[in-house]
């Protein structure tokens, strides 16, 4: 019969969820960025009002990411939040 051996199976299962792994603790390290920066609660839900805020920063930040690809990450965040200010979604800046 044919011998089928397992080790390059195994060894493929393993870097897949490696690489899954690694794309969720990306993405959760840049959610809680986000949410650091807009100053929302870093590990507790969100309620709707700073869901609809973490949704809309997203979207802002990635039109300005689009639209202005050499601009750094900071600016472009600044930005962003500015334009959430404006539109109210944020509340304005404490003097």
């Amino acid at each position: 019969m044919f011998g089928f051996d397992w080790a390059p199976v195994a060894f493929i299962v393993v870097v897949l969820l490696l690489v899954v792994l690694l794309a969720r603790l990306v993405g959760n390290a840049q959610r809680k960025r986000v949410r650091k920066s807009l100053g929302l609660p870093l590990d507790s839900r969100l309620s709707d009002k700073e869901a609809q805020a973490f949704r809309a920063f997203e979207d802002t930040d990635m039109k300005l990411r689009k639209t202005f690809p050499k601009m750094s990450d900071t600016q472009r965040q600044a930005i962003a939040r500015d334009v959430l200010r404006d539109k109210g979604i944020l509340p304005k800046k404490k003097k």
